[in-house]
């Protein structure tokens, strides 16, 4: 048998039809018909059905860390950069107990590096016995990112934690007229907004998750890291009050953030789209893993927690407050964007889906560029016969 200008393969074709004349017996048409939508299917008949599983090694620890480094380095950065513009805590000096003259209101805005430092803990307890691996990560940071953001997270905890010691413990200093102590305070500062990046980069540099590996993801954990810490600085100044700031500079410095914060929560919610976006465009891993966002098991989290609590209402209070001004409702803001900071970043490691494995991807390809010309002669040869 032979079809004008192809030679067809028997044994890849099939058995021919012991009937000459007249159409084949309706057995073998069926036959033909079900090797054919077999065949049609040819990149999982090649490859096999691939288990498509979100990641299961970096959990709730590994969450925490990205969470607390964040928020104590936009803390940070939000704080001093705020003081840089005449709107810090100021306080008449005195001590406790006829102690050293401290000036306890700073500490409720300069927490950052001890809130990142708790976070690089649960890094360091996330690893069990192999903790000595966090100090050893450090040893290479020309090749790795992970050496590169514990060198990042290394100097902001250093030099964040000597600007916060100095501000509280020794307000009358003069090393803060010194033009070394502003060059500190850059270095501590550059190292807290590097430090709510890389949260971002530290995600992105691991190229097997698909869902991870985007360009907008550093810039949204930054825009969050920046958003919750401006709320938890907020907070802090709201109390600061009681422990002897002065309620000017206490209430110019919350105002200043109700200011600021309307812009970060836009430039969070536009980074949050385009993150999404790109999922939903993308390769089929992505795809799932925005199913997994929006319609999936973290729908709920996604939209309540991230969209409503994070962004939808603190919008919603920043333009009640203008019209009716009251504290209550800029507390329940900052509430609800550290909660959806916390969920945010729960949710981006829980749709980690990985990417098919090499050896599947080749079976892809194969099946491609043999399977489709079988297909072909399988059709000619049916088409044919019958």
């Amino acid at each position: 048998m032979a079809i004008a200008g192809e030679h067809i393969d028997l044994e890849r074709a099939g058995n021919p039809v012991p009937c000459v004349h007249g159409p084949p017996p309706i057995e073998e048409v069926e036959d033909l018909a079900a090797r054919c939508r077999r065949l049609l299917a040819g990149t999982r008949a090649a490859a096999g059905p691939y288990p498509a599983e979100p990641q299961h090694s970096w959990g709730r620890a590994i969450a925490g860390y990205l969470y607390l480094g964040g928020l104590g380095a936009g803390a940070f950065a939000v704080a001093v950069i705020l003081e840089w513009l005449g709107f810090g805590l100021s306080a008449p000096h005195g001590s406790l107990g006829g102690g050293p003259v401290w000036d306890w209101p700073k500490a409720l805005v300069l927490w950052g590096p001890l809130v990142a430092a708790a976070g690089a803990s649960l890094l360091v307890f996330d690893l069990g016995r192999n903790w000595f691996l966090f100090f050893t990560a450090g040893r290479n940071p020309r090749t790795s990112w992970m050496a590169r953001g514990f060198s990042i997270l290394l100097t902001f905890i250093v030099t964040g934690g000597v600007v916060a010691a100095v501000a509280v413990f020794a307000p009358q200093s003069r090393v803060s007229t010194l033009v070394l102590w502003h060059v500190v305070e850059a270095i501590a500062v550059a190292a807290a907004l590097g430090t709510a990046f890389y949260t971002g980069i530290l995600l992105r540099s691991m190229r097997f998750i698909p869902a991870w590996n985007t360009p907008w993801l550093p810039f949204l954990f930054l825009a969050s890291a920046l958003s919750a810490g401006s709320m938890g600085v907020l907070l802090g100044s709201s109390v600061a009050g009681g422990l002897g700031a002065d309620p000017a500079s206490a209430e110019s410095l919350v105002q200043a953030i109700e200011v600021l914060e309307p812009a970060l929560i836009v430039a969070e919610a536009l980074l949050l789209a385009l993150y999404v976006h790109s999922l939903v465009g993308a390769e089929p891993e992505d795809r799932m893993a925005a199913t997994m966002l929006l319609r999936g098991p973290w729908r709920y989290p996604f939209w309540i927690g991230v969209v409503g609590g994070a962004l939808a209402l603190p919008l919603l209070l920043d333009t009640a407050s203008i019209f009716a001004p009251s504290q209550a409702p800029g507390i329940v803001a900052a509430l609800g964007v550290l909660v959806g900071g916390l969920i945010l970043r729960l949710a981006v490691l829980g749709i980690g889906i990985k990417e098919r494995p090499p050896l599947y991807r080749f079976g892809e390809w194969r099946a491609r560029h043999t399977l489709d010309p079988r297909l072909r002669r399988e059709v000619e040869v049916m088409a044919r016969r019958c």
